[in-house]
This record gives structure tokens, C-alpha cells and sequence, in this order.
């Protein structure tokens, strides 16, 4: 939880400081007061870093690191509307094409009374906080020398897809021939892969699909990524956005399946159908009954992954192939492939020692090989390589399955900096299998202000360091690439699901994901809110919204849900609306003074509200 307030202190000083120096803060009398805040926070720092150092996990330590990360949030609302009023003021001015009198109507007296007070309350509130941490321990600890973050070095491409097909031949001609076989007695046969996570089932039918005997067996390829979230209408919506490139404007079942009816007439399909939790043999039966309506040519096929054989057994599979780990042979050309490529380590004896004896931990599965090797690039020496084949970490269990989860974050506990941390679990936001684009992505992390220039030394500007974190998170494989073109390089990304699990565990309930029916607790630790909805579904005591929200990703849904939930969160910095249900953007928007990126762009919005005009810090 240490890290997580860090980054909190940091983003503060990092939009104190500018305001501090800004000749209005002068005019309005809090300058000093910003100064002040300015060394209270610089304490605070000092005391959090000597909590991470003592590695404290006391209730009562975690406790005041609770309240101090209450009090940040308040202290970065009070700065943001501070910086809110700064920038209304030039933006009026230039308007005018006149300087104006800061002490003008325009900036009442009141407001800045109210707004001095409000910073000497956080001021005090901080100090307070300095008294309970001297009692429970706590004393300023001696900050480490401050550097300008990783820099990845541009002039590589270290992003190497052949990676993915180490092993696997063998396996893929084995599920081309079940898919491509005319034994079968049932209309519609399941083949199913099944594997632990991170092995590399989804993958494997990656693979199968783009292999040239599959590609021209079947006239249709559909892919669908099923997750926890079986829901029949979503599963057939998201097969006629795999055919048609967009989602459908209706829920019903019957209207889904006449449209993919007319889309697969005639044709064979192969739907794959990705990562499937769900065990309920009636829910699979209702599916499947919705599948053989829709018809299409003889010899149509479903090929499913899942992690059970209960699973497997609930879909009546016809063919199953249980995934095997990787032969050491095959386990160490993974390793080498990243923990050696250009750029990266050199290869002597002593690394390929440690190399070896670090590999047998991974137990063979791909993703825990993918995500060490990865780590293991960025360092060059024996002694580095021995310190992370000695982590504690790798004693949390001796279960394989366990064992990718301690190569994940092990990873993550070696990222360069707390910023690319914070901006890891910031991934999280996103819903499981989520297309990411890099782009998109970035501005997310600079509005959350996770990106600042003078991370990047002063030197660069935000958008090439947050590049830069992108390009760290893909070299660790915590994020896989998507898509790619020659002249931009990466463009887009995903993480495995086992990654987002990670994301969600190490932002210490600073994220929350919704579903339909989920009761949301009024709790002042969450900042960043995912609502994952179904048109005319809404949440439970939506009264329960924290308050404090900084990021909302509303996905699913409709435009009455969002409004309710908008006119709750006024302080917002980051609005995603992924719905095509959505078709207006609640005026309420208009009071979201500090929001930075607003992403409509997958909704039927085309028409803003007038009050939008009122948000000078859109980017």
C-alpha cells in the first residue's frame, strides 16, 4: 500500500508546484499556503518511504497509510480546482484580449477565502498525520537520489512474435486435424483445449486459426472471448461485431440470431470461443440451442478453451486436447529468445548457470517463462540474475499453477520506477481481454497524472515517456501487443487474464470492476470505477458511488445509469463510454471540472451538450 500513496504524494507535489509559481496564486494570497503544503507533503514522503523500507504491515501502519491516502485525494481535488480556476481565468482573459483584474467579479472574494482555507485545512490535516506517525514509529526516512525514469531504447524493436510458437507445432497439427475431420456424429461438435492459466490455450488457437488447412476449410472464422461473463446475448452480439466489425443495437436473442442467420447462410463456420469459466450445463444448453438456429453449411465446428475438464464436460465436448507444459528443450528456447535478444543480457556461462535453475521455477508454462525472460533482459549482470533466483517470492508456493503468479509479480516488483507501476495498474480500469490502444492509453495515464515531464528529466515531452512506460510493460510481457504497423511500431495491446488479475491485486482496492446487480460500497479507497452493465439493467444502491472517483469506464449500460452515476461524480478526470446504447452525454458532464480525457468514440453520441464548453482541461 506504501507504493500506492507514493504515487499519490508525487502527483501532488508534481501540481503544487507549478501552481505555487503561477503569478495568480501571488494575487490571490496562497502562495505561501502552497509553499507550506508544498514541505508538508515532502514530509509525508520521507515518512511513507520509511513505512516501505520497515516493510510494516501493521494494522495500525496500514491504517495511517489509509487516512494519509484520504487526505491526498483531498489535497489533489482542492489543487484541481485550484488549477481549474488558473486556467478559467486565462482562458477568459484571452477571450477579452485583456488583462484582467485578478480581484475582478469575475474571481469573488469569497472564492478565494474559501480556497486559502481549504489549503491550510489539508495543510493541518497533514501535520496531524505527521504527529499520529511519530507515535506509531513512523520518522522521515532519507529519500533516494531522484532520477529521470527508464528510458527504452528506440533504436530496437524488441517486441518478437515468434516467441509465441515455441513448442507448439506438433499440438497445432493435432487440432487442425480434429477440425478439419468429417467424423463426427453431432451437428455442431465441440473440440476443446484445455489447460492451466498461462499455458498458452489461447494462443494455441490463435495458431490453429491462421494455419492455411483451417483457412481453407471453413468459409467463416468467429472469435469470441467468454471470460466469467456468460451471458448469451453478449456471446451472440460479440459474433455479429466479429462478422460485421460493429456491435449490434438490440439485446433481443431472436433479432441477434436473424442477423447472424444472414450472415452465415450457407457458409461453414468455425467459431472459437476463448477462456469459458462457466460450468452451468443449462446456460451452455441455451447457447447451443441459439447456435443451431442460426444454422449456416454442414461441417461448422465450435473450438472452446477453458482451464477445467468440468467445463469442457458441460459444453458435451466431442474431441478434447489437454495442453502440455513446454519440454525443457522448448522451455529454454523461449527463455533465450527473450532473455538474450539483441540489447539485452550477453550470454556467458555464469547467466546461462542461473538462467537454467531460474527456468526450472516456471514449471514449463509459457507465460511464466515469457514474463522472466522478459525481466531478465533489462539485467546484465550474474549477480542481478542470482537475486532474483533467490527472491522470497518464489517460496510462496510449490503448486505450478501458483508458481506463474509468482513469476508475475516478481516481474512487477522489478519495473523500473513506481511510475510505471502505477501506470500497470492503472491497465486495470480496462474490462478482461480488452483492446487497449497505445495511444488511447497514454492520455489516460497522463490525466490520472501518472505521467509528468519532469519524469522523463525535463527533457522529453509527456507523450515520449509514456511511451516509453508502454514499451517497458510490453517488454515484461505484462501487456501483449495486438497490432503493429512499420512506421508507429505497436499501436495496440491486451493483457492475459491472469495479468489483469495481478493489476487489480497490487492497486491496493484503488480500482473496482462492476457487474450487472452488484452492490457498490460507499468506500472512499476506490478512485478509478469500471461498470460493466446490460441495457435497462442497472446498479444496486447506486447511491453507494464513492464519491472521490477519478476514472469511470462505463461499459454496457445505458444512458439513464450513466447519468445517475455522472451526477455522483463530479470529479472525474477520466470518462470512458464504451456502449452503443448510449446515445447523448448527460449535461451533468458540464460540472466535471477537472476532467482531462473524455473517449466516446464507441457510442452513438453525435451531439455534445452545450455545457462542455466549460471543461478547459480537455485534452
Amino acid at each position: 500500500m506504501a507504493d500506492t500513496v507514493l504515487s499519490f504524494v508525487s502527483v501532488i507535489l508534481d501540481k503544487i508546484l507549478p501552481l505555487a509559481a503561477d503569478e495568480i496564486s501571488r494575487a490571490w494570497g496562497v502562495k505561501k499556503d502552497l509553499q507550506k503544503l508544498a514541505d508538508n507533503v515532502r514530509t509525508m514522503e520521507a515518512l511513507i518511504f520509511d513505512a516501505k523500507c520497515k516493510q510494516s504491515t501493521t494494522k495500525t501502519v496500514q491504517l495511517w497509510l489509509k487516512r494519509l491516502q484520504s487526505i491526498a485525494r483531498d489535497a489533489e481535488i482542492v489543487l484541481d480546482d485550484f488549477g481549474y480556476e488558473v486556467l478559467r481565468q486565462k482562458v477568459e482573459n484571452r477571450k477579452r484580449d485583456k488583462v484582467r483584474n485578478f480581484f475582478s467579479s469575475s474571481n469573488p472574494i469569497s472564492f478565494r477565502l474559501e480556497m486559502a482555507n481549504k489549503i491550510k485545512n489539508v495543510s493541518a490535516s497533514l501535520e496531524e498525520a505527521y504527529r499520529e506517525a511519530n507515535q506509531i514509529g513512523l520518522h522521515p526516512a532519507q529519500l533516494p537520489m531522484t532520477s529521470a525514469d527508464h528510458k527504452e531504447d528506440r533504436s530496437t524493436d524488441p517486441f518478437v512474435d515468434e516467441s509465441e510458437t515455441v513448442g507448439r507445432e506438433v499440438e497445432v497439427s493435432q487440432v487442425v486435424s480434429m477440425l478439419i475431420s468429417s467424423d463426427f456424429k453431432k451437428d455442431l461438435p465441440v473440440i476443446s483445449i484445455v489447460g492451466m492459466g498461462g499455458q498458452g490455450k489461447t494462443t494455441l488457437a490463435q495458431m490453429v486459426l491462421k494455419n492455411d488447412s483451417v483457412v481453407k476449410h471453413f468459409d467463416k472464422t468467429i472469435w469470441v472471448c467468454v471470460s466469467d461473463d456468460f451471458k448469451v446475448e453478449r456471446l451472440l452480439n460479440e459474433m455479429l461485431q466479429s462478422l460485421e466489425g460493429k456491435s449490434a443495437d438490440t439485446t433481443n436473442t431472436e433479432a441477434l440470431v436473424r442477423k447472424l442467420q444472414e450472415n452465415l447462410k450457407g457458409k461453414s463456420c468455425l467459431l472459437v470461443l476463448d477462456d469459458i469459466w462457466n460450468e452451468d450445463p443449462l446456460k451452455w444448453d441455451r447457447m447451443r440451442i441459439c447456435l443451431l438456429a442460426i444454422g449456416g453449411a454442414p461441417g461448422s465446428k465450435i473450438l472452446a478453451t477453458t482451464r477445467s475438464d468440468e467445463v469442457a464436460s458441460a459444453m458435451q465436448t466431442s474431441r478434447l486436447h489437454h495442453l502440455d507444459i513446454l519440454s525443457d528443450d522448448h522451455s529454454w528456447m523461449l527463455f533465450e529468445k527473450l532473455a538474450f535478444a539483441d540489447g539485452g543480457a550477453r550470454k556467458t556461462r555464469d547467466l546461462v548457470d542461473v538462467g537454467r535453475r531460474i527456468l526450472k521455477k516456471c514449471g514449463g508454462v509459457p507465460l511464466a517463462i515469457k514474463v522472466i525472460g522478459g525481466l531478465l533482459y533489462s539485467k546484465k549482470d550474474a549477480l542481478e540474475w542470482s537475486k532474483l533466483e533467490k527472491s522470497e517470492i518464489w517460496n510462496e508456493s510449490t503448486d505450478i499453477a501458483k508458481r506463474v503468479m509468482s513469476a508475475l509479480k516478481l516481474s512487477y516488483e522489478n519495473l523500473p520506477s513506481l511510475s510505471v507501476k502505477q501506470c500497470f495498474a492503472s491497465c486495470s480500469i480496462f474490462p478482461k481481454d480488452t483492446k487497449m490502444e497505445k495511444e488511447s492509453l497514454i492520455q489516460i495515464w497522463m490525466a490520472q497524472g501518472l505521467i509528468n515531464d519532469a519524469k522523463g528529466g525535463g527533457h522529453l515531452q509527456m507523450e515520449d515517456i509514456g511511451s516509453d512506460y508502454f514499451n517497458v510493460l510490453l517488454r515484461s510481457s505484462l501487456l501483449q501487443a495486438t497490432s503493429e504497423n512499420s512506421t508507429n511500431g505497436i499501436m495496440s495491446c491486451r493483457m492475459h487474464h491472469l495479468v489483469h488479475d495481478l493489476s487489480l491485486q497490487v492497486s491496493n482496492n484503488c480500482f473496482l470492476n462492476t457487474e450487472d446487480g452488484m452492490v457498490v460500497s460507499h468506500d472512499d479507497e476506490v478512485m478509478h470505477l469500471t461498470v460493466i452493465g446490460s441495457r435497462g439493467k442497472v446498479l444496486k444502491n447506486i447511491e453507494g458511488i464513492p464519491p472521490n472517483l477519478q476514472t469511470l469506464y462505463y461499459f454496457g449500460g445505458d444512458g439513464i445509469m450513466l447519468e445517475d452515476i455522472l451526477e455522483r461524480s463530479r470529479y472525474l478526470s477520466v470518462l470512458i463510454v464504451d456502449c452503443w446504447f448510449v446515445t447523448h452525454l448527460p449535461n451533468a458532464v458540464g460540472d466535471m471540472k477537472h476532467l482531462i480525457h473524455l473517449d466516446i468514440s464507441r457510442t452513438k453520441i453525435t451531439v455534445l451538450p452545450d455545457s462542455i464548453t466549460k471543461l478547459y482541461n480537455l485534452i
